[in-house]
């Protein structure tokens, strides 16, 4: 049950989505949205600030970083604000929160207080430098106990979810909340198991079981069974079919490649143009 949504954004434009889904969201769930922004302390610590220490002395250098931060931390103010009259707008409750400190340790001390924790894909460093926020999404995603959601560069209310199992610990978790989301959402739910080995038996097993649990839950849900890439067919089908969510688990049944050589779950939130929400 989702009663506090945590909305983690930065100003940039994959931010915007980032706040009218998270908005959108706790208006059509009646729950509180609490928005933090984080004036990251690791900018003040950079190899160019080092440089430009070494280049105009020690002293102007411990003068320069006090007012950096107090610029950072009145972008970060100003970025909620901005969210929370969006917010107020739509009648949404709403609380917001500026840190400093490192972006990942804040965002997942924030969730303790959170059900569901909204991010967008990319941050604004993408826009100067083409870099993907997806390391620290990513960071967050490896280390939080909460869902998180995963948001492109629109926005699109959510009326068909996508849920890809295989029958894992953590796809069974995030079926059951994609479930849920389909129920208070009046969203349709497909449920999509994809077996990239010639095993049509494990396919077919995880298929009926996923079906079995979207039942059980009150949901009718549309069976689909593909040969071929995971990562792959999962996007192809958001894409052809006009899903607007995907739920999955943030770790499958190959753990130790995905930690080691990047998984499904991080090709998925890379490369979808459409939210996605990660459970564990």
């Amino acid at each position: 049950m989702i009663k506090t949504i945590l909305l983690c954004i930065d100003g940039s434009k994959y931010s915007e989505t980032a706040t009218h889904t998270a908005i959108w969201l706790a208006k059509t769930l009646k729950v509180q949205l609490h928005v933090l922004s984080v004036a990251d302390s690791r900018m003040l610590e950079g190899p160019w600030l080092a440089d430009l220490s070494g280049l105009t002395g020690v002293q102007p250098f411990q003068a320069f970083v006090p007012q950096m931060r107090e610029i950072y931390e009145k972008k970060a103010r100003s970025v909620v604000e901005i969210a929370a009259a969006l917010a107020r707008k739509e009648d949404v409750s709403c609380e917001t929160e500026v840190r400093q400190g490192i972006l990942v340790d804040e965002i997942l001390d924030a969730e303790r207080n959170a059900e569901l924790v909204v991010m967008g894909q990319r941050g604004e460093g993408f826009e100067a430098t083409g870099e993907w926020l997806g390391s620290n999404v990513e960071r967050v995603v490896r280390k939080s106990i909460k869902p998180c959601l995963v948001t492109p560069s629109e926005f699109r209310p959510i009326k068909g979810i996508l849920a890809a199992y295989d029958g894992s610990e953590h796809a069974n978790h995030a079926l059951y909340i994609g479930t849920e989301l389909a129920k208070a959402l009046k969203s349709k739910l497909a449920i999509l198991a994809v077996e990239s080995s010639t095993n049509e038996e494990e396919k077919s097993w995880a298929l009926k079981e996923g079906v079995e649990i979207a039942s059980k839950q009150g949901v009718n849900a549309l069976p689909m069974a593909l040969h071929g890439s995971p990562e792959e067919k999962i996007l192809e089908v958001a894409a052809a079919q006009h899903y607007d969510l995907i739920v999955m688990g943030a770790y499958g049944h190959t753990r130790l490649r995905e930690l080691v050589l990047g998984s499904v779950t991080s090709h998925v939130i890379r490369k979808s143009s459409v939210a996605v929400l990660l459970a564990r």
